[in-house]
C-alpha cells in the first residue's frame, strides 16, 4: 500500500465518516486525487462509501489502521 493510501486512511479514521473534500483539505490535496485513492480503498476492501458520499472504514480498513501508521506527508510545506 501507498503512502498516500495509509493517510487517507488515517484521515477517514481520524475523522471517522468524512467525504472527499475534508480528506483533500486535510491532506492539501486535489479532491480529484482523493477520488482516485478512495477508489482504490473501495476496491481493495478498505473503506465504503455510503449513500450520502462520506467514506467510512471497513473492519479490514479499521485492523489495517490500528497496525500501521503513515510515515510521512504527501506534501512538505
Amino acid at each position: 500500500m501507498k503512502g498516500s493510501e495509509k493517510q487517507v486512511l488515517n484521515i477517514i479514521k481520524e475523522l471517522e465518516q468524512t467525504d472527499k473534500e475534508s480528506v483533500a483539505f486535510k491532506l492539501g490535496i486535489s479532491i480529484e486525487y482523493v477520488a482516485q485513492i478512495c477508489s482504490i480503498l473501495i476496491k481493495d476492501g478498505y473503506i465504503e462509501e455510503k449513500p450520502s458520499g462520506k467514506f467510512k472504514l471497513t473492519l479490514r480498513g479499521k485492523k489495517f489502521t490500528s497496525s500501521v501508521k503513515a510515515k510521512k506527508p504527501l506534501v512538505s510545506i
